[in-house]
């Protein structure tokens, strides 16, 4: 498998925050990416800094080359007026632990979930 990380400084001179990017995440972008072929996981993050972004696993290269081919033409990148920064790197293994939380496919803060995070 392919990972890529792909991620915006929206801190100075972006068009809008995380905040304002939760809805479009919810709305548009999931649903996208839930159609897109090779794509096996996509997680978006964000930080209260202002840093956004996903990592992607993909089952090919082509797959990931593909998705980094289109990163100009996100919408995050119109919405924001910010390129993203990424970075490609091989999936050595993948493993989910033993946990009572939820499925991850409705976890999130975009998707009104709410988490928090240790250290």
């Amino acid at each position: 498998m392919y990972g890529l990380i792909v991620f915006w400084d929206l801190a100075e001179g972006a068009k809008t925050d995380r905040d304002g990017l939760r809805d479009y995440l919810r709305e548009e972008s999931m649903p996208r990416f839930q159609q897109m072929e090779g794509l096996r996981q996509k997680i978006w993050m964000s930080q209260p800094d202002g840093k956004w972004g996903a990592v992607y696993v993909f089952e090919s290269d082509g797959a990931r080359q593909a998705a980094i081919d289109k990163l100009g033409q996100s919408p995050v990148v119109e919405k924001t007026g910010k390129m993203p920064q990424w970075e490609a790197f091989d999936v050595e293994a993948v493993v989910e632990g033993q946990h009572s939380g939820s499925d991850l496919l409705s976890a999130g803060l975009a998707v009104g979930r709410h988490t928090t995070s240790q250290g």
